[in-house]
């Protein structure tokens, strides 16, 4: 690959095009070969109550003169399709999961990594900037950087650009054959120019609007001045023209990775009953503080995903008053949160998901003197469990109906438990 400008190129986009097609053709076969649009309630359309196009399949737009943007109305994107078309409704959170799962294998070769947050705003999915510096020393040239990042998302028709800034990365990435990189050399703005605008990281509203100037491509752009542009459209005029003519100044800021530890599970038989969701959830809980990620940690937050039948995922977020470090704790927490929640439909799974793990707990002390005697209690019995390894045999005496004639009612002895 030759160099940018006599310098070597620090940026490397991966592009994987169409991914929330290519995550759901992966789980359901059946959709190769077919026009398929995943629609959702995003964009210009969804103001007006309609549906917007999130993702289709690779016939219904070339690769680089799309005839779909994200965002544009389905009612258009159902007229220029011309065709019979499956919709399908978006399954988010598994783009979302498997999309972190990308990145982590792209860290494991990369460390600096980070996902286009503009792009995913705009319900997309699949692209990430590396920084590629200093690693000649551990791959050798840009070929073999990119040979490296290919592997990583093998399992994916991904695309690999190279350049000097972000945009030009990206660039290259779209123009690039399936499983090999690109690099753009010499002049950007000559191989920018025949590019169409919608390319740009832009909403399907400004796009509409470019072309009702007449800006069709990159190049009827920067023929224009830059005072022009931004006096005609903003902020987004001067990001416009500053892309067309092969510039970026936006920094490339690697993402801050979160561990976490999540479980999985499927009910036999799709559900709404409180009385089968609560305990798989308290079996989640159970396996997940069983984990060695766990092991006396400590836990702010807690997501709940599951697929409902016949309807979108439903998704779930429950926030700790206090860092959770035992089953006991986070289950509290998720059944107060589960009182307020109606259920979109009956679930078929159910995925829960720790994190915001720490090593200590924040506890803000009771000013009543038996409130703290049994939070020290409870410290003492968590750490006799986790030094024993079994919840250790310590009993209280609790009232139960101390009104009652017969003496076994009043009151029961309660095994302590973390």
């Amino acid at each position: 690959m030759p160099t940018l400008d006599g310098k070597r190129a620090a940026v490397a986009c991966i592009h994987i095009p169409n991914f929330m097609w290519q995550v759901e053709s992966l789980r359901r076969p059946d959709l190769v070969g077919r026009s398929t649009i995943i629609v959702g309630e995003t964009g210009a359309a969804a103001s007006k109550g309609g549906q917007s196009v999130l993702d289709w399949s690779p016939d219904l737009g070339s690769k680089m003169s799309p005839t779909f943007t994200r965002g544009m109305p389905l009612s258009e994107a159902l007229a220029d399709a011309r065709k019979d078309v499956t919709l399908l409704e978006p399954d988010m959170p598994l783009y979302r999961r498997t999309f972190g799962e990308v990145l982590t294998q792209l860290e494991a070769r990369c460390p600096d990594v980070e996902p286009d947050a503009e792009y995913a705003e705009n319900s997309g999915l699949g692209r990430a900037y590396i920084g590629i510096w200093g690693l000649e020393r551990l791959y050798g040239d840009d070929a073999q950087v990119v040979r490296a990042l290919s592997n990583a998302v093998n399992q994916f028709d991904a695309r690999i650009g190279v350049g000097e800034n972000k945009w030009l990365a990206f660039v290259a990435a779209s123009a690039s054959a399936s499983g090999r990189g690109l690099k753009i050399t010499g002049e950007p703005g000559r191989f920018l120019a025949k590019l169409p605008v919608e390319l740009l990281p832009v909403d399907f509203k400004l796009v509409t609007r470019l072309h009702g100037f007449g800006l069709h491509t990159m190049g009827d752009i920067a023929a224009l001045p830059p005072g022009a542009m931004q006096a005609q459209f903003g902020s987004n005029g001067a990001l416009v023209s500053d892309l067309s003519n092969g510039i970026d100044h936006r920094p490339l800021v690697a993402r801050r990775t979160e561990e976490a530890v999540s479980e999985y599970l499927e009910f036999p038989d799709a559900t709404v009953s409180m009385a089968m969701i609560l305990p798989a959830i308290e079996s989640l809980l159970s396996r997940a503080y069983t984990r060695p990620q766990l092991a006396r940690r400590y836990a702010r937050e807690a997501k709940l995903e599951a697929s409902v039948l016949r309807r979108p995922p439903w998704t779930t977020r429950v926030a700790f008053k206090e860092p959770a470090g035992s089953r006991t704790k986070a289950l509290f927490s998720i059944k107060a949160k589960l009182d307020d929640l109606a259920l979109p439909g009956p679930i078929e799974d159910m995925r829960l998901t720790l994190s915001g793990l720490t090593g200590e707990s924040g506890r803000q002390e009771s000013l009543w003197t038996e409130v703290r005697r049994d939070q020290k209690l409870q410290e003492a019995v968590s750490q006799l469990e986790a030094r024993l390894g079994t919840t250790p045999p310590v009993y209280q005496v609790r009232e139960l109906e101390p009104w009652s004639r017969i003496p076994e009612r009043r009151h029961a002895l309660v095994q302590l438990s973390p």
